[in-house]
């Protein structure tokens, strides 16, 4: 009972925070790559697919909306009905704030692909909340009974944790091939001549000062001199 109320919940608290963060980031990534595609491609197909995408994602959330309404939400369960209703509220304030003018000023390219995302996830986890709740004795989960409903909840859990890792684990590697990407062609040859030397290490202060005082000199006697032939 202590681990089921506190080690497990607090767990599950945190899982849920990063499947998120993940999702919004892989959310902001394929909006990205289908604004990207939709400006280097001559047709609107990226555009009916970032548009079409979103779309289902905001039908599917409706849907299950409704389905928890209509089989969890019956009367004196109180409890479900707050939370759909809260979750519904927040996917309304989700939605809002994806096309703030301030929000579009910091990421032109965020809006409601993300926010979708967001909405159908998080509308999952009620629904997934609600339809494992434990029977009491009153008709708020018709499916406490069934055990293929748990079934299918824990292979559902499962798959998106699965998708979590591996798109964590795939989306650390690819950043940090871009990082030593780019910090071998920081301090790359300038040229391919051998006897330029390849700069290994960035030049001290005090070399920088004696680099800005030639420059300074230089402009000094070309200023004379063109004053001088005048």
């Amino acid at each position: 009972m202590f681990y089921g109320n506190y080690i497990a919940l607090i767990g599950a608290s945190v899982f849920i925070l990063f499947g998120l963060i993940l999702l919004v980031d892989f959310a902001h990534t394929w909006s990205e790559t289908c604004i990207e595609k939709w400006e280097q491609d001559d047709t609107n197909k990226w555009q009916f697919i970032l548009v079409g995408s979103t779309l289902l994602m905001y039908l599917g959330a409706v849907v299950l909306t409704g389905v928890m309404y209509t089989y969890f939400a019956s009367s004196g369960c109180t409890k479900n009905i707050f939370w759909i209703t809260f979750n519904l509220i927040l996917a309304v304030v989700v939605t809002a704030l994806g096309i703030l003018p301030s929000v579009q000023e910091a990421n032109p390219k965020s809006g409601l692909a993300q926010s979708s995302m967001v909405v159908i996830y998080c509308a999952y986890l009620v629904l997934s909340a609600v339809a494992n709740e434990p029977s009491d004795g009153t008709d708020c989960n018709p499916l406490s009974k069934a055990r293929g409903t748990r079934t299918t909840s824990v292979l559902l859990g499962a798959v998106f944790t699965f998708l979590a890792v591996a798109y964590s684990t795939s989306r650390a590697a690819t950043q940090g091939g871009k990082a030593m990407v780019n910090n071998q062609s920081e301090y790359a040859p300038l040229s391919s001549d051998p006897g330029v030397a390849m700069v290994t290490s960035q030049p001290t202060a005090r070399r920088n000062e004696a680099l800005l005082a030639a420059v300074e000199s230089g402009y000094v006697f070309n200023t004379r001199s063109s004053r001088g032939g005048e």
